[in-house]
């Protein structure tokens, strides 16, 4: 069942809600997210106060205030060094993984520099998304540069990516707004009952499909931006055609020349699975499962980044996985932050956070898996 409340979507998790009104009745909320339940706790309480005292201009305010905090504290500047670092180190494990898939013969041994390649390749993606969002240059057009040329390496179509990846900071969780929603797995109980075809039919076993389904995300970016830039081809810039292509002749068509077809076809398909898995895990606990608003619902950008957002606390390694990204809120709040101030801006937030009664919500990798697929289980079963 969906309850829909001043455009907000809630949903309902049996004795969570109970202990909701003992929470209510001593008018406070725990600042500091602990637990799943807590999480949701503090989220629905949020929902409730939030559409009430929280207006698009006090949040307007409110953000103008957290900024100047940022700003004073010198956390926005750029990192020269660590970006330096940080490349250095991928760009070499990416291309000593590629030499060793070159030289490797045994299968055993190909499906393991495959995983370490697919790993590599995903972590240069994250400079491509640092790039686009001006966190490693102060100069766009040095950034954009910079991301184009990634983009050659790891086949992505840098400005369309620019495009949708901006629409969703705009927009997060909101319907219409957000592209990053449409996918083939519901998390509200009305994208489950408009499914069609296929995925009507195997809509009911979505939980179970989620990391199978996940592996092949990579294919399924890879088809649609082909096709998207085939019927573009002509509004292109040379560069971009130029990029673009070439990306393509390395991917799918050198690897058929350098090898023999087993091998180049075993390579293709366990790097984009692999990468896919690895996406997956990257990019999903950050949002699904969390708060999805109505395409018409008016809300600050501090509410709206805040309460769609989920972070991930571990340590340096959570951090290097992540490359970031598991600072999700922060992220979202400053987009051109160097990830490796991001954990800088966290007493900040959560001292907002504190002031304005939203939740913080930051869980373990285990716990935000967990939660994604009792959301994905509790959809299926309610409809």
């Amino acid at each position: 069942m969906l309850k829909k409340q001043s455009g907000l979507r809630r949903r309902h998790f049996g004795i969570v809600h109970q202990k909701l009104a003992k929470y209510e009745n001593h008018g406070s909320i725990k600042p500091r997210a602990i637990s799943y339940m807590a999480n949701k706790l503090k989220q629905s309480a949020v929902l409730q106060r939030s559409s009430l005292k929280m207006s698009v201009v006090d949040g307007a305010k409110a953000y103008s205030e957290l900024r100047q905090m940022v700003v004073k504290a010198g956390v926005l500047e750029r990192s020269y060094g660590y970006y330096a670092v940080v490349t250095l180190i991928i760009f070499c494990g990416f291309g000593l993984s590629l030499y060793q898939l070159f030289v490797s013969n045994s299968y055993l041994l190909l499906t393991v520099w495959a995983i370490i390649f697919a790993f590599f390749s995903v972590q240069i993606g994250g400079l491509l998304h640092d790039a686009g969002h001006r966190a490693i240059f102060k100069s766009s057009k040095v950034n954009d540069i910079f991301g184009q040329i990634i983009a050659t390496l790891i086949l992505f179509s840098y400005g369309d990516w620019k495009t949708t990846h901006n629409n969703h900071h705009a927009h997060p969780n909101q319907d219409d707004h957000d592209p990053d929603i449409d996918v083939p797995l519901s998390f509200t109980d009305e994208r489950y009952r408009n499914r069609k075809g296929l995925i009507a039919v195997l809509r009911k076993y979505q939980a179970y499909l989620y990391y199978p389904l996940g592996s092949f995300v990579l294919f399924r970016i890879r088809i649609k931006d082909f096709f998207h830039f085939w019927k573009t081809f002509g509004k292109r810039g040379i560069g971009e055609r130029i990029s673009f292509i070439t990306a393509l002749f390395l991917w799918f068509f050198l690897p058929f020349a350098v090898f023999d077809f087993p091998k180049a076809l075993f390579l293709l398909l366990i790097v984009h699975i692999a990468s896919g898995a690895y996406l997956l895990n990257v990019f999903a606990p950050n949002h699904k499962g969390m708060t999805e608003l109505d395409s018409d619902v008016k809300i600050s950008f501090l509410e709206q980044q805040i309460i769609t957002a989920r972070n991930i606390h571990g340590h340096w390694l959570t951090d290097l996985f992540y490359f970031g990204l598991n600072y999700q809120i922060e992220h979202h709040l400053f987009p051109n932050t160097p990830r490796n101030k991001l954990k800088l801006l966290t007493p900040y937030v959560k001292a907002i956070c504190r002031k304005y009664r939203f939740a913080y919500t930051s869980v373990s990798i285990l716990e935000t898996n967990k939660i994604i697929l009792k959301e994905l289980h509790a959809v299926a079963k309610r409809s």
